[in-house]
């Protein structure tokens, strides 16, 4: 015979325990909203147009020196605000003083020598003168010779004169002849002269303007051996030491042009589709991260940022991954930003930008 021993369970311990299920399952409940939330707030899947891949951006511009040269002094710190005009650095320009004063002594040679050519055109221009009124003379004295020539010809031909008579005014009229044809090859001579000296005034007149220009070139290698700032902005880091040998061309150091800032942000392929000119987002600093500024897209770039890079990616040969692709967005600050907020912004800071 078999004996079973059935336990009771209270109706008080029965509600007991509905209470702690209950309350079991409504706990994990929330322990998962919880869980949800947190994955989709950290990874922002509730928000299509989003990117954490977003930095300020602004003009950083080089700046070369233009000649050579030694450093003589450097006037300025790194991280310095400068404004446009300020000297930054000094050259040792002796040597650019030296090809100014060569220069200067071309010139005055080149001067000199047109002085001479135009005495020479002047003294050409005289000689063609006193040839012209020379011609002018004897040849009304030829006509005058000829006149009796032809005169005493015809009478020479009817025995009316002697002949010694007729040689005479022969020889006078012949002399006179051959006087005016050298005169005639005299102010030929003077014209190919005076020819010659005016090529010589157009070629001491390019031999000014060369002298002058290498001038103009002394000076402004002159003035370059000063280095000034081209515009307003803030300096960078300065990899140069007074005395260091510099190139021209060589870049000495950058300049941040801080009176306009942007934002850079890349997003990727498949939110483009939600990215249009024109659309307004808010954008948080990870150095200020109390603060929200206002922004609006711009411009969006028309290839993706790795057809900008040094050595674009080529998938034409090997083995394939696709890889997603980001494409640059422009966004400039709103009118409403604070102006003293956006002061704090340095240039390459990350933000998070996201649509409205």
């Amino acid at each position: 015979m078999s004996q079973h021993t059935t336990t009771e369970i209270s109706p008080k311990e029965r509600s007991r325990r509905r209470k702690i299920y209950a309350v079991n399952i409504v706990s994990i409940l929330v322990i998962l909203s919880a869980i949800t939330w947190g994955i989709v707030e950290f990874f922002h899947l509730n928000e299509s147009v989003y990117t954490e891949d977003a930095q300020v951006d602004a003009h950083i511009n080089p700046v070369s020196a233009k000649v050579s040269g030694y450093i003589k002094e450097i006037k300025f710190r790194e991280h310095q605000i400068v404004h446009k005009g300020d000297t930054l650095v000094v050259l040792d320009n002796e040597e650019y003083k030296i090809q100014v004063e060569n220069a200067l002594a071309t010139l005055a040679d080149a001067r000199a020598g047109h002085d001479v050519v135009q005495t020479e055109v002047q003294i050409a221009n005289n000689s063609l003168n006193i040839a012209d009124a020379n011609i002018e003379e004897l040849k009304t004295r030829l006509n005058n010779a000829e006149v009796n020539y032809k005169r005493f010809q015809a009478l020479m031909d009817k025995d009316a004169i002697a002949v010694y008579q007729y040689e005479q005014v022969k020889t006078e009229y012949e002399s006179l002849l051959a006087k005016y044809k050298s005169l005639q090859a005299q102010k030929t001579n003077s014209n190919l002269s005076s020819v010659e000296t005016q090529k010589r005034t157009a070629i001491n007149q390019a031999s000014i303007m060369r002298a002058q220009a290498a001038l103009d070139l002394a000076r402004l290698n002159l003035s370059y051996s000063v280095v000034i700032a081209p515009y307003d902005g803030v300096l960078g880091r300065v990899p140069v030491e007074e005395g260091q040998l510099i190139q021209a061309g060589q870049q000495l150091f950058a300049i941040v042009r801080d009176q306009q800032k942007w934002i850079t942000a890349n997003y990727t392929e498949r939110q483009l589709k939600e990215i249009s000119i024109g659309k307004d987002v808010q954008i948080t600093v990870d150095a200020m991260p109390n603060r929200v500024f206002q922004g609006k897209i711009s411009a969006i770039s028309e290839a993706t940022g790795s057809k900008y890079a040094s050595i674009p990616v080529d998938n034409s040969t090997g083995n394939f991954i696709k890889v997603q692709q980001r494409i640059p967005v422009r966004i400039e600050f709103s009118k409403q930003n604070n102006a003293k907020d956006l002061e704090k912004l340095l240039v390459g800071m990350n933000v998070v930008v996201k649509a409205i």
